[in-house]
């Protein structure tokens, strides 16, 4: 077949002649190993020869010999490269130790042995696990120059809680004509309130009437958990009490439980930080102990003393208060006490209907009460707003039971020696034992 000319086929050049015979490949080949000529081991195969079968490849036969002692001298360079530069980083060590050190070593002491170091091909061998991998000599890098992230071990101080410590004591009332009483307070304790550090809530619910254990268990539970989610609970605590205890009072209504003639008093007293609001309905109360500092304010030694001041949180919401009983006579309520048979009152002043002698609380305001709250008995709390000073040292709430018989300062002389010795517990159990031996001691008269 002939090729035009021009063409491809017509410009490659022939292949030299290949021989055919086993003899003649074999001389070949050895006058190849013997004299190996320029043009020979230059040509190149073009890449139709390259695939061409075995017998009529006519290219040059390489030496295998010769390479592999080219790898060996590549190999043998190269370890000793890798010695050289691990003598010397091991010598800079050593320098560096030297030099660190200020003090001479003892010659009893015997110098460390210095760790072998890894030759050649034990630094590329191929590891299976990170463990197994060696370790590296070389300086570390500085962590402004990594991606390692910098972090302080140093012992992080928290602030003090302001709570130490609290505790409760939950009686019955002394009342000999009715031994199957039930007792119908309830308490709040709540610390770390709303998953906060700073915050925490307290109160008490004194009941009353036939549903008034049912009244102040839910009380206990609806207001905190109505609190604690309120938006405005941090920004502003005032508004947010106000609006719980108002929603809590609404939702009285709509309880299983009849709440026309049952109720409850409500006393809580929530500590943001060093900033204190207390909350009152009804007739339970808060008071603080502070204790008094000796020398003038100007003086710098200025020293703990033994004088205590006790300063009331709350004030008892009273049908006879000037304020109170203008706003039930107002809404059409009468206020009256209870009259011996010669007329004279006996007890304290209550709220009637202007018609009927119900539902005569002893209150003027109060959570539930849906009778008396025709005639203004509301649940509109108190609210006032006190700072903390580093002189406050303990907080008292408690219901009328306690403050009926004992007064403020007697609540704070009963309390500081327990305060003395950390005996939270052991000051509830006094003040409520005082109280109930002087509840003996009235109505036994």
């Amino acid at each position: 077949m002939s090729a035009k000319p021009g063409s491809k086929a017509a410009a490659r050049p022939r292949s030299p002649a290949v021989p055919t015979t086993l003899k003649a490949r074999q001389d070949a080949l050895a006058k190849a190993k013997q004299d190996p000529s320029p043009a020979t081991t230059a040509s190149k195969p073009d890449s139709r020869a390259r695939h061409r079968p075995v017998q009529s490849y006519s290219g040059p036969t390489t030496s295998y010999s010769s390479i592999s002692e080219r790898i060996d001298n590549l190999l043998r360079e190269i370890d000793q490269k890798k010695s050289a530069e691990a003598a010397a980083l091991q010598s800079s060590q050593a320098k560096a130790v030297f030099s660190q050190s200020s003090r001479p070593k003892s010659r009893d002491q015997p110098s460390p042995k210095p760790e072998p170091q890894p030759t050649a091909s034990q630094k590329h061998r191929r590891v299976t696990s990170y463990s197994s991998r060696p370790q590296t000599t070389s300086k570390a890098l500085e962590p402004e120059k990594t991606h390692t992230r910098k972090l302080s071990y140093d012992r992080v101080v928290k602030p003090r809680s302001l709570i130490s410590k609290f505790a409760h004591r939950n009686d019955i009332g002394y009342l000999p004509d009715n031994p199957a009483k039930v007792n119908q307070d309830a308490y709040i304790e709540v610390v770390n309130f709303a998953r906060s550090p700073d915050m925490h809530f307290f109160g008490v619910c004194d009941g009353h009437g036939f549903y008034g254990k049912d009244v102040s268990s839910f009380c206990k539970q609806r207001l905190p958990a109505l609190l604690a989610k309120d938006p405005a609970l941090t920004l502003n605590p005032r508004e947010a009490i106000t609006n719980c205890i108002l929603r809590t009072d609404t939702e009285l209504l709509e309880c299983p439980f009849d709440v026309n003639f049952s109720g409850s008093t409500l006393n809580v007293v929530l500590i943001i930080e060093k900033t204190l609001w207390c909350a009152n309905v009804g007739d339970s109360r808060s008071i603080i102990a502070r204790q008094l500092t000796e020398g003038s304010k100007s003086s710098t030694n200025r020293q703990v003393g033994r004088h205590w001041m006790c300063i009331a949180l709350s004030r008892d919401h009273k049908p006879d208060d000037k304020d109170e009983s203008t706003r039930i006579l107002r809404e059409g309520g009468r206020i009256e006490a209870y009259q011996d048979e010669e007329g004279n009152p006996l007890g304290p002043a209550r709220v009637w209907l202007q018609d009927q002698d119900i539902p005569g609380l002893a209150m003027s305001r109060s959570m539930g009460d849906a009778v008396a709250a025709s005639v203004g008995v509301f649940a509109d709390p108190e609210i006032l707003e006190f700072a903390l000073t580093p002189e406050d040292r303990f907080l008292v709430c408690a219901s009328d039971g306690v403050f009926e018989f004992l007064s403020n300062e007697d609540i704070v002389k009963i309390v500081v020696p327990f305060w003395k010795e950390n005996d939270v517990q052991g000051a509830c159990d006094a003040v409520a034992q005082e109280a109930r031996t002087r509840w003996t001691t009235v109505s036994s008269k």
